[in-house]
C-alpha cells in the first residue's frame, strides 16, 4: 500500500471514526431524581462525582470520554424495572455498564439528552446452597441457581468471570469463555464476547443457555430460554439479546454452560517463517482433531511487545515468572502459543507429539517446539499473553488508548489477511502489533493513539487507514467487522457494509419494536 493511497483516501476513513457528539445536557431533570429517590429509597442517590462519571464514559479504547449525567447502581432486578420504568416515563437515555473494559465506545453517552449510567456492579449474586452444592433455587432477587450434573449455573449480570471460577473452584467445574480481560458476564453476553479458549470451547453465545432481561418501560422477562441442551421454541431470544449492546434491554441474570477443569494440560510455543506458515499449521491441527485447549497466534512486533512487557518488566517493575527468553533469535518471528489437554497424560502427549510433527514438518517449517508442563509456568504465560493490549500500548510511551480491530475471517483467509495487515502497518509507519485467535480466525491489530489534542492528525488518520483497509479486506474475505468486541459507534459503517442497507433495517426494526423511545444504550449497532 503506497502512501498517496493513504492520502486518497483520508476522507472516507474519517467518518468511520468521527468523535462522537457531545451531550449538552448533563443534568437530570429533578422530577426524575426525586421520583427516584422517592420508589427507590433503600438506593444510593445518583452518584454525580466527575471523577466517577470520566470513568463509566469511558472503555479501554482511544474513543473520547463521554460521561453520563449520573450513575445509578441497582441491586435487584426489581430495582433495574423500576429505574427504566422512571427513565421511560422522563425519556432518560440508560447506558449498562459492567466493568467497562469495552474497547468499542459502548460506555460512551453519546445521546443528546442527559444520560444515566445503570452500574450493574451490585448484581453479583452467585448461591451454591448449603450444603456447598450448585442446587438452590432463589427468586428473581437471589443470586445463583445451578447443578453440576447438568453443567450450568445462574448467576448475576455483575459477576466477573474471574470471580465466577474462584466461586466454581471447589467443585471441578469451570466457565471456559476467557476474553482476557477481567470483564462481568453481563458484558460479556452484552457483546458477543469470545477468546483464547474459543477453538475448543466456542464464543459466550454458545456457552449461554438462558438471561433474564428487563426491557422498557420496566417489563421484566425472567427466562430467554430453558435449561435443556437445545430448543426449536420460536424466536431465539437468547441469540437476539446476546451481542445487543444494551440496545433493547438491560441483562439482569446470565444462565452460563460450564465444562470439567482439564485434569491434564500442558503449554507450548512454536516459531514460523511467516504468518503463512503459521496459519496452515492452525488448520491442520484443526482437521487432525487434535484436542487443542488454546490456540493464539503472535505476530513478530507483538512477540517482542509481549517479551518486553511481561519479561523484562510493564514499567512498574514488575516481571511474569518462568518465562524466559535465552537469544535475541526468539523474539520477531511469527510465533503460536498453544494448550493441550486431554483425559490422561499420555493422551495429551499424543496430541503434543502430532502437534509438534506438524509444525515442525517441511510443509510448515515450524522450529523450536518448546513446552511449558509447570503449571506456574503455563499460568505465566497465559497471564502474560492477557496483558497485551497494554504491551502493545507500552510500545508507545503516552499512548492512552488504542485502535484495536476485532476483524474474523474464514480459516482459510487468515494468513492473506493477517499478512496484508502488517504490510500496511509498515508502509504506513504506525505502531501496529497484530496477534489473534488463531483457531477460528479472529484476529487484531493494536494500534496506540496518544491523547486527543496531542496526537498528530496525519498519524491519526494513518492509522485509521489501516483500520479501513484492514476492514475491507475482511469483508471481502466474507467475514466479520467484529468478532468478539461488538458494535460501539465506531462501526457503524462497517455493520452496514457487512449486513447491506435491508439487514440494517432489519435490526432497526426490532429495536424500535422493542425501545420506541431509543433510551437503551442509543447511538450503538444502529441510529435510529
Amino acid at each position: 500500500m503506497r502512501h498517496t493511497y493513504f492520502q486518497r483516501q483520508r476522507r472516507e476513513a474519517s467518518h468511520n471514526h468521527a468523535n462522537p457528539p457531545r451531550a449538552p445536557q448533563n443534568v437530570l431533570p429533578y422530577v426524575f431524581v426525586q421520583s427516584l429517590t422517592t420508589d427507590l429509597p433503600h438506593l444510593s442517590p445518583p452518584n454525580t462525582n466527575p471523577y466517577d462519571l470520566l470513568n463509566h464514559g469511558k472503555g479501554e479504547s482511544y474513543h473520547p470520554a463521554a460521561p453520563p449525567a449520573a450513575i445509578i447502581t441497582p441491586q435487584s432486578t426489581r430495582d433495574v424495572a423500576s429505574i427504566l420504568q422512571l427513565c421511560v416515563e422522563y425519556n432518560i437515555p440508560v447506558v449498562p455498564y459492567g466493568k467497562g473494559t469495552s474497547v468499542e465506545g459502548h460506555v460512551c453517552a453519546i445521546d443528546n439528552r442527559a444520560s444515566v449510567c445503570l452500574d450493574m456492579g451490585e448484581m453479583t449474586g452467585i448461591d451454591f446452597g448449603d450444603d456447598g452444592d450448585i442446587e438452590s433455587d432463589v427468586d428473581s432477587d437471589g443470586g445463583g441457581v445451578g447443578s453440576l450434573q447438568d453443567g450450568y449455573v445462574t448467576v448475576g449480570a455483575g459477576v466477573t468471570r474471574l470471580e465466577l471460577n474462584e466461586a466454581l473452584r471447589h467443585t471441578g467445574m469451570q466457565f471456559m469463555v476467557d476474553p482476557g480481560a477481567d470483564a462481568t458476564i453481563g458484558g460479556m453476553v452484552a457483546c458477543g464476547a469470545s477468546g483464547t479458549t474459543t477453538v475448543k470451547y466456542g464464543p459466550i453465545r454458545s456457552n449461554i443457555l438462558s438471561l433474564e432481561v428487563v426491557l422498557p418501560p420496566g417489563i421484566i422477562v425472567p427466562s430467554t430460554g430453558t435449561r435443556a441442551s437445545k430448543s426449536s421454541a420460536g424466536y431465539d431470544l437468547t441469540s437476539l439479546i446476546c451481542g445487543s449492546e444494551g440496545t433493547l434491554g438491560v441483562i439482569t441474570k446470565v444462565t452460563v454452560k460450564l465444562h470439567p477443569i482439564p485434569d491434564n494440560l500442558v503449554a507450548a510455543r512454536c516459531e514460523f517463517d511467516s504468518i503463512r506458515d503459521a496459519a496452515g499449521a492452525v488448520a491442520a491441527l484443526r482437521v487432525s482433531r487434535i484436542d487443542v485447549e488454546r490456540c493464539e497466534l503472535l505476530d513478530g512486533p507483538s512477540l517482542d511487545a509481549f517479551y518486553r512487557y511481561a519479561v523484562r518488566g510493564s514499567g512498574d517493575g514488575e516481571k511474569e515468572r518462568n518465562i524466559e527468553v535465552t537469544t535475541e533469535e526468539e523474539k520477531g518471528k511469527p510465533t503460536l502459543f498453544f494448550e493441550f489437554s486431554g483425559p490422561t497424560p499420555i493422551a495429551v502427549e499424543e496430541h503434543v507429539t502430532l502437534a509438534k510433527l506438524i509444525c515442525t514438518s517441511p510443509e510448515y517449517c515450524g522450529s523450536k517446539f518448546v513446552l511449558a508442563q509447570d503449571e506456574s509456568e503455563r499460568r505465566a504465560l497465559w497471564s502474560a499473553r492477557h496483558k497485551l493490549y497494554h504491551a502493545c500500548l507500552a510500545l508507545r510511551p503516552g499512548s492512552s488508548g488504542a485502535v484495536v480491530t476485532d476483524a474474523c475471517v474464514p480459516l482459510s483467509k487468515l494468513a492473506e489477511v493477517m499478512e496484508a495487515t502488517s504490510r500496511d502497518v509498515l508502509e504506513a509507519g504506525v505502531v501496529g502489533p497484530c496477534f489473534g485467535h488463531a483457531g477460528d480466525g479472529n484476529f487484531h491489530c493494536i494500534m496506540p493513539l496518544l491523547e486527543e489534542g496531542i496526537e498528530d492528525e496525519d498519524y491519526r488518520a494513518r492509522v485509521e487507514l489501516v483500520n479501513a483497509e484492514l476492514m475491507r479486506r475482511t469483508l471481502e474475505a466474507g467475514g466479520t467487522c467484529t468478532g468478539e468486541h461488538g458494535i460501539g459507534y465506531g462501526k457503524l459503517t462497517y455493520l452496514e457494509k457487512e449486513i447491506g442497507e435491508n439487514g440494517l433495517e432489519m435490526m432497526k426494526m426490532i429495536k424500535r419494536g422493542l425501545d420506541p423511545q431509543n433510551i437503551m444504550n442509543p447511538g450503538k449497532v444502529v441510529v435510529l
